[in-house]
């Protein structure tokens, strides 16, 4: 694509990451104008010129965006960024998130937090960047923050939170747990939006499912344990709401409208019965949203398939927490199941018109 377009960098700028920053909430102004919001080619204290910097409601900047040709590796610009946003905190005590791109790829360097450099799918709006800066100064330590029991009180069920905790807090933003029907999943990830909540990490979380069903239980669930936080279900006719801090929703509702919020919205992604929901048109919403993920599944661990673990960074038959149908037993959390042989007369002699 890169190589047939063949855009210069004005070219690109103009066609390409101007409708993209316009998409994602902010004001640019025509033929490289400067706004309060955008502005274009702005000097820096030591002489070099930023292409792009974003400026949040107190003027000072929230993210540096560095702009190469389409035929250039959008990461050519990292470190070039990375000078800039030294200078802008400098200037103005806030320290810029870094975006780098060729107007086909873009990439996000956080190095406050000290995320890897990762590939987005677009910009951020002025709110998520502003929630992303505060995130800097505000997010505590996810060991330090103790759990409610009144959520989930089995030992298994608090391993899972802390195993998590401890994932997310090693600089990892993906991961899978694999847990039993019945041992409560919902349960688990309850406990954990409340974790996150509690430590700053997480403002607004989606919680998808993929049975209407399964959308009514975890919906009961959030409002027995969570009831201060407001949610909503997503549907066509709640799908504009922005002020809620819970969302859930089945994927197919979430895919009708997904792309209404801004890449950045969510900051943490929980997919319930993951190992169906990553595969097809669905795996859009994971590359779509920059988020923290965790996927949910019953499956037992020998039959989730290679892809989902290499998706959520786990090496394969290795999730970040595991317990399965024989840990529950063993625990005596599940009764175990009888198969029973039965037979019937259609099996055994079929069905004659005559004899009905």
């Amino acid at each position: 694509v890169a190589a047939t377009l063949a855009f210069d960098e004005l070219t690109t700028r103009r066609r390409l990451i101007d409708q993209q920053l316009i998409d994602a909430g902010w004001d640019v102004g025509a033929s490289g104008a400067d706004t309060e919001q955008v502005r274009q080619e702005v000097k820096l204290g030591d002489g070099t010129r930023a292409d792009y910097v974003l400026y949040g409601a107190n003027g000072k900047p929230l993210a540096v965006v560095e702009a190469k040709k389409t035929a250039t590796d959008a990461q050519a610009g990292a470190e070039q960024a990375r000078l800039y946003a030294d200078a802008l905190q400098a200037a103005t005590g806030q320290r810029p998130v870094i975006f780098c791109t060729n107007g086909l790829d873009i990439y996000l360097d956080d190095d406050v937090l000290k995320y890897p450099r990762r590939k987005v799918y677009g910009y951020y709006s002025e709110d998520s960047l502003v929630y992303l800066i505060h995130q800097r100064a505000h997010r505590k330590e996810l060991v330090s923050v103790p759990l409610e029991l009144t959520i989930a009180d089995r030992m298994y069920q608090l391993e899972a939170v802390k195993r998590v905790g401890v994932r997310f807090s090693s600089s990892f933003r993906k991961a899978l747990l694999v847990q039993a029907t019945g041992t409560g999943k919902t349960r688990v990830a309850v406990s954990l939006v409340d974790v996150l909540m509690r430590a700053g990490w997480a403002k607004r979380i989606l919680f998808l499912c993929d049975r209407r069903e399964l959308l009514r239980q975890a919906d009961r669930v959030f409002k027995e344990h969570l009831p201060g936080e407001p949610r909503v279900v997503v549907s066509a006719a709640t799908a504009d709401q922005r002020d809620k801090r819970i969302y859930l929703a089945t994927y197919p509702a979430m895919m009708k409208c997904y792309e209404d919020f801004d890449v950045g919205f969510f900051d943490l992604v929980i997919a319930d019965e993951s190992h169906r929901s990553i595969y097809k048109k669905y795996k859009a919403l994971f590359w779509y949203f920059d988020a923290l993920q965790i996927g949910l599944t019953a499956t037992p661990v020998e039959f989730v398939g290679r892809d989902t673990f290499q998706h959520f960074g786990c090496p394969e038959g290795d999730p970040t927490s595991n317990f399965g149908f024989r840990d529950a037993l063993a625990g005596k959390y599940l009764a175990p199941f009888r198969v029973i042989a039965f037979t019937s007369q259609f099996r055994d002699t079929g069905f004659k018109y005559s004899t009905m």
